[in-house]
C-alpha cells in the first residue's frame, strides 16, 4: 500500500519516528486523494498528531511504538516535537492536530464525504452532533458513539459504525488508547481516513477552552493547559524534561 507520506516524499523523524514535513493544505490534499482513491483493497488510512509526551509513551509502549511507525501521515502537533525538527535544520511550523480535524471536516463537507465520530462524554457528543453541522455547513455525521462503551461492546459498536461507511473518523479517546482503538479496528475502517483526536471534542463544544493564540502562536499550547489542568504536572514533568534531554543529547553526541 502506497502511505501518503510516499506521496509526498516528506517523512523526517524525531527521536527515531516518522514525522512529516507538510503544510495543512498539502495533509488535506492526501486525506482528498485517500477518500477518492478506488482499489479493491481499500483505503484505510491513519493519521498521527505527535507530540512530545506521545513520543515517550511510545518508548514505554512496544505496541503503541509499531503503531506511531506504521502511521500513514504523522503530523507535528506538538511544540517539542517542531523543536526536534527546527534543532536539525527542519523548516517546520506545527500542525496542530485540533486544527487539521477541523479543516478535514471542512474538506468532507464541502465534498459531501460521511464522518463517523467516537469517543467524548455523553453529554460531549450530545452536544457535538449539534454543532459542528452548525460551524461545518453540508456536514454529512453517519455516525456516532460516545467513549463510555465497555470492552466487550466494542466488537458491536465498531461493526454498527463500519457499515455507515465512514470516509472521516475521529476517534477522541485520548492517548494512547485511540490509537490501540484505531490498529485493533483498521480492518473495519477499510476506507476510510481514521485521526485520533485526543480532547477536541471538549473543545469543540466549549467544555474546554482552547489557550488563547498568544500562547499558541509561541507554543506555550502545552503551558496554558498546564495552568488550566494542574493535574496534568505529574505527567508531563515526567515525559516533556524527558523528551527534551534526548533531543539534545542526539544533536550533541550525533547519536
Amino acid at each position: 500500500m502506497v502511505t501518503l507520506s510516499q506521496a509526498i516524499k516528506s517523512r523526517k523523524d524525531v527521536l527515531g519516528y516518522p514525522v512529516d514535513l507538510l503544510s495543512e493544505m498539502q495533509a488535506l490534499d492526501q486525506i482528498e486523494a485517500a477518500w477518492q482513491e478506488n482499489s479493491g483493497q481499500g483505503s484505510f488510512r491513519h493519521v498521527v498528531t505527535l507530540n512530545a509526551e506521545m513520543v515517550v509513551a511510545c518508548q514505554k509502549d512496544k505496541d503503541l511504538d509499531r503503531i506511531v511507525r506504521a502511521a500513514d501521515l504523522v503530523v507535528p502537533d506538538g511544540a517539542g516535537v517542531v523543536f526536534a525538527l527546527r534543532l536539525e535544520g527542519g523548516k517546520v511550523d506545527r500542525l496542530p492536530g485540533i486544527e487539521l480535524a477541523a479543516s478535514a471536516l471542512d474538506r468532507a463537507a464541502r465534498l459531501g464525504e460521511s464522518v463517523a465520530l467516537i469517543g467524548g462524554r455523553p453529554e460531549v457528543m450530545e452536544k457535538l452532533v449539534q454543532v459542528l453541522p452548525e460551524n461545518h455547513p453540508g456536514l454529512k455525521i453517519c455516525a456516532f458513539q460516545n467513549g463510555y462503551f465497555a470492552p466487550q461492546e466494542e466488537t458491536e459498536v465498531v461493526t454498527s459504525i463500519s457499515r455507515r461507511k465512514p470516509k472521516l473518523v475521529l476517534v477522541a479517546l485520548g492517548v494512547p488508547r485511540q490509537e490501540h482503538f484505531i490498529d485493533r479496528n483498521k480492518s473495519h475502517f477499510n476506507n476510510s481516513v481514521v485521526i485520533g483526536v485526543g480532547g477536541s471534542f471538549d473543545v469543540w463544544t466549549g467544555y474546554v477552552n482552547r489557550a488563547p493564540q498568544f500562547f499558541r502562536r509561541f507554543h506555550l499550547e502545552w503551558a496554558y493547559r498546564l495552568l488550566k489542568e494542574p493535574w496534568r504536572f505529574k505527567r508531563m514533568a515526567g515525559s516533556l524534561p524527558n523528551f527534551a534531554l534526548q533531543v539534545l543529547f542526539k544533536k550533541i553526541s550525533g547519536k
